[in-house]
């Protein structure tokens, strides 16, 4: 992945008028005020098809015993969902920025689990997956399992906490004035005050010390201004770009923690607070895993013990366990085989060996391999490759040095690339997706609530190609929605769609025979959408109507004028115009009343912001 600071900023999330809610932080959009970026406050565990936990505590024992304190090491498996309600984070923009769009927010690939109990800490790796969502596999000292085993028995989960930290690229806090500092006279200061003896500092702490400095550590041209704790993030981010990296946190309660690399000798560092800076930060998800497993199950249906017998020939033996993170569906691919060799160097029957199984398509569950070694002392090493094999051909990756006893293939290990695409369940529960690529007509597919995602593998693809997007109501066939999009990997949801979320029109009212005035009344095609009173004069001709659609297909609006009646006398509504659309509205007299009419052919096409 590129440096922050080589990203485009435009449409970058940017601190600097953050707004808080209850699942979410909303941070503007650098560049462009139309957008909206939600960062959720909080990761939850997932949930099995039954709705059990996904998660699972594995021991393995070296004395053929199913004891935690006979355990060599752990593996925990979890896998882990970004929490919160995007209608809820959508409503609190709606008041306070009509028509700004909202995003998920995008994180970069420093992320990390961390699980604790007592004073046993670890953290460790992993990957957001699409549609925000992750499993994370890994290996854990026998001591943190231990303890975890004993505090799921005793109920005692407050000795047992989690938490996720993720990096977030994002514009730090501009402020009005520059900054000169003497870096290797500043970082021994600052870890002296945070964390003595350490080069590692808790980075909330940081910026907390950074928003009120001690007088000497920095020199500004202008007094800089504390009141909205602004000043801390802009110095923290820079100090953690320029002269940090990741550290594991010595305690959740700490936050992230980052190393200072201290300088060799005197480096003086000058920075202008007004520039624009796309920077990594370090931020925690509240994740509590440990509750949810309690209420809804039971310690013994989430552990489990591997029992490893202590006899010479299974020294000799390496027990490699492979996990597939293939994609469900490869649309163009008949199978995915993973083949591993031992050399003839190391084999035990001194030739060499090799094992294959079937990644794709419908790999077990739990695959594994035993290779055979002739010493039981010293490294252990084997080579592996991934077989593509197409209706018309089959193609090897190189070889590649396995030097673990985990083994996780996913497609970026593919020899070929591909293309994914992916829609969430709130999406397919209102439409069915089909695609098709602009350049290459094998690349089409359907999404629905029993496929959500499908991958294509692409040997070469023109990068001009397009996806042509269709979404079929499913209530009513003839309904459709499209979009164009570049032709990559997609995560679609309902704000992928203009249709969805607020919408935001500018009807406009031309007056006839001399008319000074008219009210009319304006409503959403949502069943549950409150109709608005806007009262329109030649002065005023044009007012902005904003509404929350919460149906693709019902996204529109309507009008009438408006005559404090509610009865049949009531004037009747006009037909439904696109969310897209603004109107333009005739006035004039007929009879002893007024009529609101459609001007023939005079519906702007207009877009409004979204």
């Amino acid at each position: 992945m590129p440096e922050p600071s080589e990203i485009s900023a435009q449409g970058m999330p940017d601190w600097q008028s953050t707004l808080i809610a209850h699942d979410f932080k909303l941070l503007p959009g650098y560049a462009d005020a139309g957008i909206f970026f939600a960062l959720p406050n909080a990761s939850n565990l997932a949930t099995l098809k039954d709705g059990s936990p996904d998660f699972f505590l594995e021991f393995f024992s070296d004395q053929n015993d199913p004891d935690p304190g006979n355990s060599l090491y752990a593996m925990v498996r979890m896998s882990l969902e970004q929490s919160g309600d995007l209608q809820a984070a959508h409503q609190l923009l709606r008041q306070q920025h009509l028509g700004a769009a909202l995003m998920p927010i995008a994180f970069t690939t420093g992320t990390f689990c961390h699980l604790e109990c007592g004073d046993s800490h670890e953290s460790v790796p992993f990957t957001w997956e699409g549609a925000r969502r992750a499993t994370l596999d890994t290996r854990i000292s026998a001591l943190t399992a231990r303890l975890l085993y004993a505090a799921l028995d005793t109920g005692a989960v407050t000795v047992a906490r989690a938490a996720i930290e993720c990096s977030l690229a994002a514009v730090l806090p501009r402020l009005e004035c520059s900054v000169r500092f003497d870096a290797a006279k500043l970082l021994p200061r600052l870890l002296a005050a945070l964390n003595p003896g350490s080069n590692t500092v808790p980075f909330d702490a940081l910026v907390k010390l950074c928003d009120r400095p001690p007088t000497g550590c920095f020199q500004f041209d202008n007094p800089p201004d504390h009141a909205n704790g602004s000043l801390g993030l802009a110095l923290a981010g820079r100090i953690r770009q320029a002269f940090g990296c990741f550290a594991p946190c010595a305690s959740i309660f700490d936050g992230p923690t980052i190393t200072l690399q201290l300088p060799a000798g005197p480096v003086v560092s000058y920075w202008d607070l007004r520039t624009p800076l796309l920077a990594e930060v370090p931020v925690f998800f509240r994740f509590d895993p440990f509750s949810f497993i309690l209420n809804t199950t039971t310690r013994d249906r989430v552990t489990g013990f591997t029992r490893v017998p202590f006899f010479p020939d299974q020294l000799r033996t390496r027990h490699i366990q492979i996990v597939s993170g293939m994609p469900a569906y490869i649309s163009n691919c008949a199978a995915v085989q993973l083949t591993v060799n031992v050399e003839k160097t190391l084999s035990l029957s001194g030739r060499t060996t090799s094992q294959s199984i079937r990644l794709y398509p419908a790999p077990p569950e739990a695959s594994s391999m035993n290779l055979k070694y002739q010493k039981i002392e010293g490294p252990k090493p084997y080579v592996f490759y991934l077989s593509v094999i197409t209706e018309e051909d089959q193609t090897d990756s190189p070889w590649l040095d396995g030097l673990s006893d985990y083994l996780f293939l996913d497609a970026s290990k593919l020899p070929v690339p591909t293309v994914t695409l992916r829609a969430t369940t709130a999406l397919l529960q209102q439409a069915a997706l089909s695609f098709i690529c602009s350049t290459d007509s094998t690349l089409s597919s359907t999404l629905t609530s029993a496929q959500p995602a499908v991958t294509f593998l692409v040997p070469a693809l023109d990068p001009e190609a397009r996806w042509f997007i269709t979404a079929h109501d499913l209530s009513h066939p003839d309904s459709l929605l499209r979009l164009e999009l570049p032709c990559r990997s997609l995560d679609l949801d309902l704000s992928s769609f203009p249709d969805y979320g607020t919408q935001v029109v500018r009807p406009s009212v031309t007056f006839h025979d001399d008319l000074t005035s008219a009210s009319l009344e304006f409503a959403a095609e949502s069943p549950n959408g409150n109709s608005v009173i806007l009262v329109f004069t030649p002065d005023q001709p044009q007012i902005t109507f904003g509404y929350f659609a919460t149906n693709l297909f019902a996204s529109r609006y309507r009008f009438r004028l408006y005559t404090g009646q509610d009865d049949d006398s009531a004037a009747p509504w006009s037909t439904f115009l696109p969310s897209q659309t603004n109107a333009l509205i005739d006035i004039h007299r007929e009879g002893t009343g007024l009529v609101a009419t459609l001007e023939p052919n005079s519906i702007s096409q207009e877009e409004h912001p979204k």
